[in-house]
Order: structure tokens, then sequence, then C-alpha cells
């Protein structure tokens, strides 16, 4: 597989010369929470000649499993008052996922846009060149065929892709996949590809503090180092890594009850949730293969006595914690396993401020699905569009119950967009 042409921004810019148009970045993201770095990346799209960035957000449950440390719609606040013009939502089967189906919602979500001229991501090596050969290698047929072959030895999926990359095309290309954010910038260029989409790639070099770090670099700081702080001591314990904007949101959103979500509130009703199922049930699980997790599942539930012990009782060599979490906390939300083969059927608007109304303004002409921040509107487009959105109705109704202030059913129908200046 060709993956398309490797324009850096600057590139992208240069096709509209001497002509009066908007140059639109998609960035996707989770913003848990927004810091400094995500600033950073927005700073430099903007530098490079973005002059509309579109943010695709998860919304209230995250890639790694399990819900976020604040309510989207905070998340989504800090976002454009940090830089960025509009924030779409990243639907539930996507948002926790593994790398591919995160990556293929969110690539999918900025070509139905129609506007989108550039993605911006992060990565470790901040290389396109080399990002683009390790796209090339994993899309290759016969890298699928060496990963299905060592899966058999009872290694991780992303573990089996990397030894047969190298296998097939060298330490060199192997190494990109053994770091987070490159391997979802190869995810990115990879949906791009298959997608057929004329998006132009664009990486910003990650600094600082490593992914989910325990320490801080100077100003910088990971998510989930910021998470335990906001868990354990509070706001004020991150005042030094986010942006002045987003501080200033979180503080808010605290006073008012929305933040921060209490990271155990919920384990005891999961664990409740998981001992009513049938074991059938188990086997119906998104990202359950025949391969007898499901089954291994089932029994854990039966003999653990708390969340944290269910989940050592499932982890293997095989078998990752997030992967463990993504199953545990899809089947606490009943998650249909089919809506994770099915592309995003509508676009939810979630935040913008002026620039973002201009993007929109073109999206109106150029989209090739329904755009609204209604949940209710969207819902009536069609039986997969209500599908989704019960689901991500469901999602809200149970995530708030780890929150400060608990919330009603249904107020994700009836959640208010954030309009800023």
């Amino acid at each position: 597989m060709v993956l398309l042409k490797n324009y850096h921004l600057f590139h992208a810019m240069e096709r509209f010369d001497h002509m009066e148009k908007m140059v639109v970045a998609g960035i996707v993201a989770e913003y848990n929470p927004f810091h400094n770095g995500h600033a950073y990346q927005i700073e430099a799209t903007r530098a490079a000649g973005a002059t509309h960035i579109a943010a695709v957000l998860s919304g209230n449950f995250v890639q790694r499993g399990g819900p976020a440390c604040t309510p989207k719609s905070v998340r989504a606040n800090a976002a454009i008052a940090c830089g960025a013009d509009l924030v779409l939502e990243l639907p539930l089967p996507y948002a926790m996922a593994t790398a591919e189906r995160f990556a293929a919602g969110a690539v999918g979500l900025l070509g139905a846009l129609g506007c989108v001229d550039v993605i911006s991501f992060g990565s470790e090596c901040g290389d396109l060149a080399l990002l683009s050969k390790a796209a090339e290698a994993v899309c290759s047929p016969y890298c699928d065929d060496y990963t299905k072959n060592l899966l058999e030895s009872g290694v991780t999926y992303a573990r089996a892709r990397q030894k047969a990359v190298e296998q097939l095309y060298g330490q060199s290309v192997a190494e990109v996949l053994s770091s987070p954010n490159n391997t979802l910038a190869v995810e990115y260029l990879r949906q791009i590809a298959l997608q057929k989409l004329r998006i132009a790639p664009f990486t910003v070099t990650r600094g600082g503090a490593r992914h989910d770090s325990d320490k801080a670099d100077g100003k910088t700081a990971s998510a989930a180092l910021l998470r335990n702080l906001l868990d354990l001591e509070g706001i004020e314990s991150v005042a030094p890594y986010v942006p002045a904007p987003a501080l200033q949101i979180y503080r808010a959103a605290a006073a008012a009850g929305w933040m921060p979500f209490v990271s155990h509130s919920l384990n005891a009703a999961v664990l409740a949730r998981l001992r009513m199922m049938e074991k059938d049930a188990f086997s119906r699980l998104p990202d359950v293969s025949g391969e007898g997790l499901g089954n291994r599942l089932y029994d854990a539930v039966r003999a653990s006595v708390s969340l944290d012990d269910l989940l050592a009782r499932v982890k293997t060599k095989r078998y990752t914690l997030a992967r463990i979490r993504r199953l545990v906390w899809h089947a606490f939300l009943g998650t249909d396993a089919s809506l994770m083969r099915l592309p995003p059927p509508y676009i939810r608007v979630l935040a913008f401020n002026r620039r973002g109304m201009e993007l929109l303004s073109a999206a109106d002409k150029t989209a090739s699905l329904p755009i609204s921040h209604s949940l209710a509107k969207l819902e009536a487009h069609s039986d997969v569009c209500a599908r989704f959105a019960q689901l991500e109705a469901c999602a809200a109704d149970l995530y708030t119950l780890g929150l400060p202030r608990v919330l009603p059913c249904g107020s994700d129908y009836i959640q208010k967009i954030s309009v800023h200046g």
C-alpha cells in the first residue's frame, strides 16, 4: 500500500499561496487533562500556517480504558480557551478502543468534515519519513502473516507486530512502534491511506516529560502524573503544568462540582454489573476474539473481590491492562460490539469560537455526515445514529455518578454548546 505523499504543513500552505483561503488543521486528542504540552502542539501547528484548528476529543471515557478525569465539556472548554477553534466528540466505540480503531474513528471524522487540509500529531521521533515507512510496513499483508504467527507465542498484539516489522523491514523502522505517540502517528498515516483522504500529515516532536512518566520536567508533566495529582492533591497541584486559561476553567469546574472524577467511585458498581452478566455475554464483548479471553474474564469476575483484583487476575503477557480495562468498562456500559465495526455516523460539536464558527460554515458545504451539537437531533437521523447517541447518553449518565455533583439521567441530551468569543 502506498501512502499519500508526505507533506509538511508548510507544503500544505504552498498550495494556497496568493489565495484567500483557510488552512484547517485537525488534531486528535484526549486532553485528559489539557496541559502545557498540548498547548505547545496547538501553538506549533498555528505557527506553521494553520488558520483554523479542529480538535477531535474523546468523550467521557478514554482509550486507556476508563473514565476521563473531568467531563468532556470541561476539557472541550479548556481546549478552546488554549487555542483550538472547534472541538468535536469522538464517539465512545472509537474513543475507548485499540490505537487502530481510535485512529480510524478520529481520522474518519476529520475526513467527513470535508475541509481539513492537515492532521497535526505529536510523535517521539518527529520524523515523518520514518513514520511513513512504519505505516507502510504495518499495512503489508506479509506483516499481518508474521504478526499472526507471533501471537501464537503468547505475546501482545503490539509486541508481535513490532517484531514482525523488525523481521521484515529492519530495527530502525520497528523501533518507531515502541513509543505510544509514534504508534498513534503511524495509525493516523495508515488511516489517511486506507480512507483515501487528501489530508497532509504534520508532526510536532514530543518533548519534556515522557508518556505516563511519574516525574515532571520543568513546566511539562505527563497526563498520567496530572491525573494522579488531581486525584490526590486537588486542582492547585497541577497549576505549574497547565496553561492559565485551562487552570481557570478547572477551578470553576471544581467549584461547580464538575471535577475531578473520583477514580475509585464506580469500582463496586462495575464489579456488580459484571457479576450479573451471563457467561456467554463475556464472549460477545468488543475486542474479544475466539481465544478464550471471554471465559477467562468470566472466571476472574466470579473470583474477584475488587476491580484491581479482577484486572490482576485477567492480565497476562498477552493481555495488556489497557485491553482488559477497556473490556471491563465496555461491559459496564453495555457497548454493542457491532458498533465498533461501523464508521462514525455523525459529527457532534462540543465547543467552538469565532474561527470555529467559520470552520462550521465551511463544513456545511463540504461535510458528508450530519453536524450538530444536539444529541437529540443527531439521534433522529437514522437507526445507526440513534444507537451511537443512546450509548453516549448512557455513558454520560453513568459517568456523572463519579463526580462530586451527580446529575439525573439525560444530562447529555440537554448539555449546552460552549460558544467562546
